[in-house]
């Protein structure tokens, strides 16, 4: 699923990677302005131009196996594995039997269920959704949560990533997780993109609640039998006649993962499934829900799903109803992609080319490579078959540059946890805007940097790109911005004060440095008394008020260690059973940080009425600032707080 790996890879923590570079086997983005001549989509030359590039792109992208599937009005116009389903038995992949996992792209079984449900009355997507529940979700400054705001990823819920992906254990029940890892609202519903798991599980929850069966029943009977997809299930672990057909997860070629993946919340990620059943399910789709002589939606509720529905920033793409844009050279198309540890996905329909494409790999792979093939597979696949005609012309230097100006610093994510030690991410990960000197913008939102040139005021293109950027501009000053392929899921706010400026991440580590000078400090003048026999002479009171703040310089080292050491084995693929360590970094920073302000600002005071030297009050008054600056860093950022959610 589109976040886990990313909130922790590319903020320090781990979020949804549409945008990076990939493998270098396949071809760059069309230079701005190209005109090509569209290929001819036929299933000889489609076969021909992957077959040149996605074993290439494997081996360079030390990822073992990758499988598509393509079709075209109505018929598979090409399936195909490629490497291995299982490296070390070399079992080649087939589209036929291989089952991958697609991650969020999950979701889109969610939201037709919904919508099934709502053709049959018993949904309405703009009440709130408390009438379908057995559990309180709370309403927000009035406003109250509809399936509406959740399917349009504007549910206002803050992120959470508590044991979404789990191995060897049971997966709870889905009440159980919704009641039990319920995040606050973060926004008012309807006003923010905010990419939720937890919203479309709730969706999930209220599918098997208003149909009587539980969501995995549900979604075998109503989508997979009318469609013929025997190879799919949202069972976990896998049902044991479907076991043996599962591709293996890996990091990279020679790196296995650790087993399947346990998702915690089915609705919004627990899918297994072939690429041919994947291509039934978008023929359906690009047929209005109609597959053969089989209906799973009616003709007006599949053209409203597919129907932009949201869109925050008035140039960039929206999202409609659970499908999100990504339009492309022109046409429309309406996508899902989905990622978890190890497998990477992405199912995209040109709806008025009737033409639909699926990938799905089973590696992130060197540098993560091997999960950005789909995006620039998906990129080529449009350039070369449905090409653009050009690029908009840039506007005038004078007026990019200011521009430019205006948007320059330091950004946070919408998509983001304000209540829980994961909104340490907007400190230790910023999204920094870059001016550049010939008006150009260079923005590293995922994992590589991109470069814009503005077209329109506050409107850029992506140098030798497809992508766009847009800011939202209030009284002369900017105060958002979003990029097209992610304006659906997320936008960019200023945090303000040192941290829109970047000097927070300095002040931060210049008061660290303070405070583990000091931590030092204790044990080497130790040492040297004891080496050069030169006695401390000093008062009772003032041996103790020393002693107490050099142990909270200590005890404040060994707690950002504690923390260091939780966020690493977060970022790890298993990272079930955390709760000790995450109380242990919790308790020691509420006593170090805390506790070793008030021990320094004691010691000051004692210092003070001992009349100490100007040099040791001056030393011991900064040691009190960087106690205090971080103090204020923690309580701000929830580092004091002994909760176990987030």
């Amino acid at each position: 699923m589109t976040f886990l790996r990313h909130l922790a890879l590319c903020t320090a923590l781990a979020s949804a990677s549409l945008l990076a570079h990939a493998a270098d086997a396949l071809p760059a983005a069309l230079p701005a302005g190209t005109v090509t001549t569209a290929h001819a989509l036929t299933a000889e030359d489609l076969e021909a131009w992957l077959d040149g590039l996605i074993p290439a792109a494997l081996v360079t992208a030390r990822t073992p196996g990758a499988v598509v599937a393509i079709v075209k009005d109505g018929q598979v116009l090409l399936e195909k594995g490629y490497g291995w389903a299982d490296a070390e038995k070399h079992v080649p992949v087939d589209p036929k039997r291989t089952m991958f996992r697609p991650g969020s792209t999950s979701k889109l079984f969610t939201w037709t269920a919904v919508m099934q449900q709502v053709e049959l009355g018993k949904l309405d997507l703009d009440v709130d959704v408390n009438r379908y529940l057995d559990f309180k979700v709370p309403v927000r400054n009035g406003h109250p949560l509809t399936l509406r705001h959740i399917m349009t990823q504007t549910s206002g819920f803050e992120e959470v990533i508590k044991d979404l992906v789990a191995f060897d254990q049971p997966v709870p029940p889905l009440r159980q997780v919704l009641v039990d890892d319920m995040p606050p609202l973060r926004a008012d519903p309807g006003t923010t993109a905010g990419y939720s798991n937890y919203a479309t599980a709730l969706a999930g929850y209220i599918v098997q609640r208003v149909s009587g069966e539980p969501f995995e029943d549900y979604v075998e009977r109503h989508i997979f039998k009318p469609l013929g997809m025997a190879h799919s299930t949202f069972r976990q672990p896998l049902p044991t006649a479907l076991a043996p057909l599962m591709a293996q997860g890996y990091m990279e070629v020679r790196q296995p993962g650790h087993g399947f993946e346990l998702v915690s919340m089915p609705p919004a990620g627990s899918l297994s499934a072939t690429a041919d059943d994947m291509a039934q399910f978008m023929i359906a789709h690009l047929q209005d829900g109609r597959y053969g002589d089989q209906r799973i939606l009616q003709p007006a509720t599949a053209q409203l799903m597919h129907t932009k529905a949201t869109r925050l920033f008035p140039d960039l793409n929206g999202i409609a109803l659970g499908f999100y844009q990504q339009d492309i050279n022109g046409h429309r198309v309406v996508a899902h992609g989905g990622d978890l540890n190890y497998f990477h996905s992405d199912l995209a329909l040109f709806i008025d080319d009737h033409v639909g494409v699926f990938l799905s790999v089973n590696a992130p792979g060197k540098e993560g490579m091997g999960e950005m093939l789909r995006v620039r597979l998906f990129d080529a696949f449009a350039d070369r078959y449905f090409p653009r005609p050009g690029m908009p012309t840039p506007i005038d230097a004078a007026t990019a540059r200011a521009h430019a100006a205006l948007i320059a610093g330091h950004w946070v994510n919408t998509r983001r946890a304000d209540s829980t030690f994961l909104k340490l991410v907007d400190l230790l990960s910023p999204t920094k805007v870059t001016a550049n000197a010939d008006g150009t913008i260079t923005a590293k939102v995922l994992l590589d940097p991109q470069t814009f040139v503005e077209t329109a005021p506050f409107l850029w293109h992506e140098v030798d790109g497809h992508d766009q950027l847009q800011a939202r501009v209030q009284d002369g000053k900017v105060v958002a911005w979003a990029t097209s392929s992610l304006a659906f899921a997320w936008s960019y706010q200023s945090p303000g004060g040192l941290a829109a400026a970047g000097l927070q991440q300095a002040a931060c580590a210049a008061a660290f440095a303070v405070v583990a000078l000091a931590a030092a400090m204790w044990p080497i003048g130790a040492f040297v008394r004891r080496r050069l026999q030169v006695p401390r002479v000093e008062s009772a009171t003032l041996r103790s008020a020393r002693r107490f703040a050099d142990a909270g310089a200590v005890v404040l080292v060994v707690a950002i260690v504690a923390w260091v050491a939780f966020f690493a084995a977060v970022i790890s693929t298993s990272y079930t059973g955390l709760d000790p360590l995450l109380h242990l970094a919790q308790s020691l920073a509420i006593v170090g940080f805390a506790g070793g302000a008030l021990a320094n600002a004691w010691l000051l005071v004692v210092q003070w009425r001992a009349r100490l030297r100007r040099s040791t009050l001056a030393w011991t008054a900064i040691r009190v600032l960087a106690f205090a600056y971080l103090l204020a860093v923690a309580y701000g950022y929830n580092l004091l707080s002994l909760s176990g959610h987030y």
